[in-house]
């Protein structure tokens, strides 16, 4: 995983398809391998391994909801809708064991936002918010969020802040689809040219 966030893309595939030969069970390697491809924006190839990081480990929220946002890239928004339903459904359950996950929150939110709940989301936005307000990848998350609720602005200010925190990952903002409503927002190329590529 360290390699793959150095963007060090070809030797970090080789240590991911090596720990995945090795044991084909490794829910890591297919999820992290995914991720990684998800960067690289080969987004067909992300959606094989986070769909084979599902098979070893059915009841991952994380998985669902990235996958719907790799299958929404494509356009395919059946299979979308079919993990977002999935991804609030794992996230409920890992919020009744542990009710101040803010992952399970913001992206419970992003679930609920695209299965028409929308006060429900802002509410979830709000307690992720409220549990680490700092955190890059909280506040990160929370632009998605805000960005398919409609609320650009707030979309914005978020993303902003996540930067500031310390998010840098260009690439990945470059291939998420759950931004694309601010894509053309005027402040959005700004804070993008502020990231080194």
């Amino acid at each position: 995983m360290a390699i793959s966030l150095r963007k060090n893309y070809p030797e970090a595939a080789k240590e991911f398809e090596t720990a995945i030969r090795l044991n084909p069970k490794l829910f890591e390697a297919y999820y992290f391998y995914a991720r990684a491809l998800f960067s690289q924006g080969k987004t067909q190839q992300a959606i094989e391994m986070f769909e084979a990081a599902s098979r070893v480990n059915p009841d991952d929220y994380q998985t669902s909801a990235l996958l719907a946002t790799a299958y929404g890239g494509l356009g395919k928004e059946a299979e979308a809708m079919s993990c977002y339903r999935r991804c609030l459904e794992l996230a409920e359950k890992q919020l009744q064991l542990h009710p101040d996950d803010a992952r399970a929150l913001y992206l419970g939110a992003g679930a609920l936002t695209k299965l028409g709940q929308r006060q429900r989301a802002m509410e979830w936005v709000g307690r992720a918010l409220a549990i680490d307000p700092s955190d890059a990848g909280v506040l990160y998350n929370v632009s998605c969020a805000y960005a398919m609720l409609g609320e650009a602005d707030q979309a914005i200010y978020c993303l902003e802040r996540a930067l500031e925190n310390g998010f840098g990952h260009k690439e990945w903002i470059l291939h998420d689809s759950d931004l694309d409503s601010i894509r053309d927002h005027p402040q959005f190329q700004t804070l993008l040219a502020k990231l080194a590529a």
